[in-house]
């Protein structure tokens, strides 16, 4: 009897997975076609794609893989990470590795002739006062020597850092600080974002109390980038946390966050170079506050203030991913008390104008198409 069940068993998996025409007519033929595997697992993926946060974090397309790397956080309370790195073979699905920075430890040993504790320095930056609150890192393999390339910044200084690493995950060599508020004539600099467009022109996107700007950079190793012309304002003050996609010579998205009541959505614009200026379906440019382009992102019942447009990667299976944060409604913190912003990663379509067709609502579970 038993073996009665399991070919029954059988048979009845092998009806789940394939169709066609059984011999009804009794002449023998009848065919049937595999049309593989309908397990969620194989088309689809979940979101959050990692928790318990990246928040102020980056994704970035690496030389055979993808990585992720976090701000300063505690994932557990009282295990705290300088910048926690992460990586992943296809966005869906992703493994810790190890930290862009590291704190000092202390060995258990004792100097003989001071009598203090040996320390082993640790490489996170000794130049800022408060955390790292937010990094940006692209592949710059064309620079010699130093082809990962991190800009960070510090939450107490108003200041930008940069750090270089031969590997995306780490670690990172810490260059220094060569931006600040003040060398803006700004009041506050904030939010990072670090790119390489067509690879070799590098872009750094800032946010300060009067607006968003790009400008460019020279990179070269072991020094720390340098600024290249003046800055370009590409968005009002509303506008922040930007984020900059190239899809063709003359087609450049601009991503941002947006302040939306008590929480924030993310929005985009398109223009025709990496400096802007950025318009709106209507065609308002965004520069001057008359509009924030068009929403792409918007909080639903489950997840709030989604923000930090971090990356978009084009798919071979025509979607585009775009990579950000959102946080779930009731458990906006850790234990640990730093901010809880999962990270997810949602697929979008667009039409034969250049706008994207989705309006997305980040939301836990199965999500299609899978990254290819």
């Amino acid at each position: 009897m038993k073996n009665i069940f399991k070919y029954l068993s059988i048979g009845a998996l092998a009806l789940t997975v394939a169709t066609g025409c059984a011999d009804t007519d009794g002449d023998g033929e009848g065919s049937f076609v595999w049309e593989g595997s309908q397990n969620p697992e194989n088309t689809s993926y979940r979101n959050p794609v990692w928790e318990p946060s990246l928040a102020g974090g980056t994704v970035l397309r690496a030389a055979s893989n993808f990585v992720a790397i976090s701000q300063e956080t505690e994932w557990a309370a009282g295990l705290p990470y300088a910048c926690p790195t992460l990586q992943s073979a296809g966005l869906m699905t992703w493994s810790s590795n190890q930290q862009a920075f590291t704190y000092p430890v202390a060995t258990g040993e004792v100097d003989e002739e001071t009598g203090e504790a040996v320390i082993t320095p640790g490489s996170k930056p000794e130049w800022i006062s408060g955390k790292v609150d937010a990094v940006s890192a692209d592949f710059a393999k064309t620079v010699s020597g130093a082809n990962y390339w991190m800009i960070y910044s510090s939450e107490a200084d108003n200041a930008f850092g940069a750090a270089t690493a031969p590997s995306g995950l780490g670690p990172y060599t810490d260059l220094g600080c060569f931006l600040t508020a003040e060398d803006l004539g700004a009041e506050t600099l904030r939010n990072p974002h670090f790119s390489v467009i067509a690879t070799t022109s590098y872009y750094l996107g800032y946010t300060t109390e009067l607006g968003s700007y790009i400008q460019t950079l020279t990179l070269r190793k072991g020094v720390v980038p340098t600024l290249k012309g003046a800055p370009v304002k590409v968005s009002g003050p509303e506008f922040t946390n930007i984020c900059i996609f190239r899809l063709s010579k003359t087609e450049y998205y601009l991503f941002g966050t947006v302040t939306s009541g008590q929480n924030s959505e993310i929005r985009y614009a398109k223009g025709e170079s990496a400096t802007g200026p950025f318009y709106d379906k209507a065609g308002v440019e965004i520069t001057d506050g008359l509009s924030n382009g068009e929403l792409l992102v918007e909080g639903g019942v489950e997840y709030a203030s989604p923000c930090n447009p971090m990356h978009l990667f084009e798919s071979e299976n025509g979607y585009y991913y775009l990579a950000y944060n959102a946080t779930a409604i009731g458990r906006e913190t850790m234990p640990s008390g730093y901010s809880r912003q999962p990270l997810f990663v949602s697929p979008l379509s667009m039409d034969e104008d250049g706008w994207f067709v989705e309006r997305i609502v980040p939301e836990s579970g199965w999500t299609s198409p899978r990254f290819q």
